[in-house]
């Protein structure tokens, strides 16, 4: 059996806005409106036909052996070599064996499907003959031009051989024809365009289907046996035509993929033959086409090997690796078409010695420095002496390949002097995670987004250009992994421990659940009781929400005390050192509810409220506190209530316990500031026990506790340097609630006291909000009234 066994793609991560080219050039050619949906995609600077097929490579022989590798075909009518083999320079930067087979194609669109049928006939011939082909291109069109929106720089590779195929080789039918729908001539820049519409109806609306039917002929097989039809097209409506004319259902048709990175050249029907392969089932056929002065039509049968890439699709990961772009001259100067200056130090000879690339070819182009065979410490680059100080053995490094070796970032800087395409220049130092490091440029990367520690990937890149001699300088730069400054700028709680109360449902639960997806160890308190706090309780609250956080592989463990004791208080946290060790986060979150009028408010039910909300924050917080102290950091978050903070009817217990929470933080942010621990209020609105007889169903509905969640995550974690203060929280809305201090007004002579009736004259002034503020402590409440920096003095 021969057929693919292999396949990888890339898009540059840069994706240029189409709205942003009509908006620059709109004025000057405003038909272009008609095709500026979505996005192209854009090379850096450092990027061309060469690094792409590097990429696509490299992710195409994730899952090969680089060593059975007997040949490499590469596609691009972007080449930046006429006469130096470009899939040479690609072989070397794979680090391929040196004696394989290796070709370029060119000088039409159907150059990757074309090579592709190649390699497949040539493994055909020798079972054992495994090729990797690879498709890109880059190429430069003028500005403000429909191709300028049509076009898009990708690439894709893949593996055939008789090993593990996923996509079994059929056969292929090619129809060569010098149809001239586009033309380059050999000293030409920019490609000759003819009109669009002799392009739709002369080529692809008759080149396609002439290709298709005469492979489905050529099998002996229908339109209706082809689960998924493959062909380029960026005119999208003739895209859907050629389907009909073809006689295939339209679901069957691979979308043009016009808005998410346009038209990729020779690599396009390659690409999106990739991301068939990405949805493809087993037993599926599959027909793609690619166009170019004829067309090439290629039939595989998916196999079940297939499910070895269906847990990572290939073309999805580089399309959602993407930064949007909207400056439109960044595009025109990384494309050359605006030469902007660069100063002195951009005249520093670029001259390349092609002897010294060609004696260390393997260390510039395929980045493989040296491991010592003595104490196997790799190193880069390669030398004669081992630089591990316990060791120094002489003549022992032995090939050691660095571009595919896990690295983080352990130095960095942004140059803003030094010679760059994309200001700053930024550069560091690459510790690999096996042992090694280089100082290395950066790609890929904002200044803002570069961290210690990031972690980051080797790529092949463009390092200089000499444009004098048309010599492009390749080297390896870091970049950082796909979703890694996204994960570095995520809050986590690795190594932290967090106690909940009340965490047996509600709120309580979200928040465990969330911190322990984040990384935290969770104490789970709840005892399990009624919503008014009566009856003996009960384990299974608190024991499911464990559960759910270990199924998840989160760690937790479940507590039962009733937080209305001291005793019960230090258990709780005494659980948290007895399983974790320390206690880092404490979130005062049980509750009970005994709601009366005040007339009819018995004591009982009056101290029952303040027993659970009160006393037990205070039983809880201050074992956690000493702890705190002891080790130098915390974070403690109290619960009020919107009837704390403002009243509600019949609720005197419940809003005298929830202020006094106020009050106890605002000393609670004193005692602790030169501790690091932290203590914050939040007044959540959601929905739980204590409010689900309260409010509208409709309401509930919509006052989902993870709508409070990030909230209380934020104030739990290290990036939270506030302390005392009061955040209201509900349905995804947050604010800041507070204690204001009017400027008021100053009554008497300061050594009689004023009468009633002057306060009586003056009382609008001194219920004057206007400038109020908060106060920070009592001592700063006291020297506001002693000396008020601008009360109005009354008259």
């Amino acid at each position: 059996m021969i057929g693919i066994t292999s396949y990888g793609a890339y898009i540059p991560r840069l994706r240029l806005s189409r709205s942003a080219i009509y908006q620059a050039m709109g004025w000057f050619a405003p038909a272009i409106v008609m095709v500026a949906q979505g996005e192209r995609s854009m090379c850096n600077w450092d990027e061309d036909a060469l690094t792409m097929s590097v990429e696509a490579s490299r992710n195409a022989l994730q899952k090969a052996d680089k060593e059975t590798v007997d040949g490499i075909y590469l596609a691009s009518t972007s080449f930046p070599f006429a006469d130096r083999q470009n899939a040479g320079i690609v072989s070397t930067a794979l680090n391929l064996r040196e004696d394989i087979t290796s070709a370029d194609f060119t000088a039409a669109q159907k150059a990757g499907t074309t090579a592709l049928a190649t390699a497949l006939d040539a493994a055909a011939g020798k079972t054992d003959k495994t090729l990797l082909i690879t498709a890109a291109d880059c190429r430069q069109t003028k500005p403000g031009g429909f191709y300028e929106m049509w076009y898009g720089d990708g690439a894709a590779s893949f593996v055939v051989g008789s090993k593990n195929v996923i996509a079994q080789y059929q056969g292929s039918y090619c129809v060569s024809c010098d149809f001239v729908d586009h033309y380059r001539g050999a000293q030409n820049r920019f490609d000759y365009t003819w009109e669009e519409r002799w392009v739709r109806d002369e080529g692809y609306s008759k080149i396609i289907p002439q290709a298709v039917n005469g492979l489905l002929e050529k099998l002996n097989l229908g339109i209706d046996e082809i689960d998924r039809l493959v062909y380029p097209c960026y005119f999208k409506a003739e895209h859907k035509k050629i389907a009909r004319k073809l006689g295939a259902d339209p679901e069957k048709v691979m979308d043009n993929m016009h808005e998410v990175c346009g038209d990729t050249g020779s690599a396009h029907a390659l690409l999106m033959l990739a991301a068939a392969l990405d949805a493809a089932e087993p037993g599926e056929n599959i027909v793609v086409a690619g166009f170019g002065q004829g067309s090439d039509a290629l039939c595989f049968t998916v196999t079940e090997e297939i499910a070895r890439f269906k847990q990572t699709p290939r073309v999805q990961s580089v399309l959602d690796n993407r930064e949007s772009v909207d400056n439109y001259p960044k595009w025109l100067v990384f494309r050359d078409l605006l030469e902007p200056e660069m100063g002195i130090r951009a005249e520093a000879p670029t001259q390349t010695a092609m002897t010294t690339l060609w004696r260390k070819r393997k260390m510039i182009l395929g980045l493989v420095g040296g491991k010592c065979s003595n104490c196997e410490t790799p190193q880069f680059p390669k030398t004669e002496v081992c630089v591990n100080p316990g060791c120094t053995a002489r003549h022992t490094q032995q090939d050691y390949e660095f571009a595919g070796q896990p690295a983080r970032v352990k130095t960095f800087t942004g140059d803003m002097l030094a010679v760059s395409y994309d200001p700053p220049h930024i550069y560091g130092m690459i510790q690999f995670d096996n042992g090694g490091r280089f100082m290395a440029d950066f790609t890929d990367c904002k200044l803002s987004e570069v961290k210690v520690g990031l972690p980051m990937q080797m790529v092949f890149r463009k390092r200089t250009q000499d444009k004098e001699r048309g010599f492009v300088n390749y080297f390896w730069k870091a970049r950082p992994v796909a979703g890694a400054v996204e994960e570095m700028a995520k809050i986590r709680f690795d190594g932290q421990v967090a106690v909940i109360t009340g965490a047996g449902g509600g709120l309580g639960r979200a928040y465990a659940l969330e911190l322990a997806s984040r990384g935290a160890s969770v104490v789970v308190n709840d005892l399990g009781g009624a919503r008014d706090g009566t009856g003996r309780g009960s384990a299974a609250p608190a024991q499911q929400v464990v559960d759910e956080i270990t199924a998840a592989g989160g760690r937790a463990v479940a507590n039962y005390d009733n937080v209305a004791t001291a005793e019960s208080g230090q258990n709780i946290i005494d659980c948290a050192l007895k399983h974790y060790g320390r206690v880092d986060i404490v979130i005062n979150n049980a509750g009970i509810l005994r709601d009366k009028s005040f007339t009819k408010m018995e004591p009982e039910n009056w101290n029952a409220v303040l027993a659970v909300h009160l006393n037990g924050a205070f039983n809880v917080s201050r074992p956690a506190f000493e702890v705190m102290r002891t080790q130098g950091y915390g974070r403690v978050i109290m619960t009020t209530s919107a009837a704390g903070l403002y009243g509600n009817f019949g609720q005197a217990n419940y809003s005298a316990a929830k202020m006094a929470l106020v009050g106890m933080m605002n000393t609670l942010k004193l005692e602790g500031a030169k501790y690091d621990i932290c203590v914050n209020t939040i007044a959540p609105l959601a929905a739980s026990r204590l409010t689900e007889d309260i409010m509208p169903r409709e309401m509930l509905d919509r006052m989902k506790p993870e709508l409070v969640t990030p909230m209380v995550v934020y104030l739990a974690s290290d990036q939270c340097r506030e302390s005392g203060r009061i955040y209201n929280a509900g349905m995804g809305y947050f604010n800041r609630a507070a204690i204001l201090t009017g400027k008021g007004a100053r009554l008497g002579s300061g050594e009689n006291p004023p009468t009633p009736e002057e306060v009586a004259e003056n009382f609008e002034q001194i219920m004057d909000m206007t400038g109020a503020e908060p106060i920070d402590d009592a001592n700063a409440a006291l020297f506001a009234l002693m000396s008020p920096q601008e009360a109005k003095t009354a008259p």
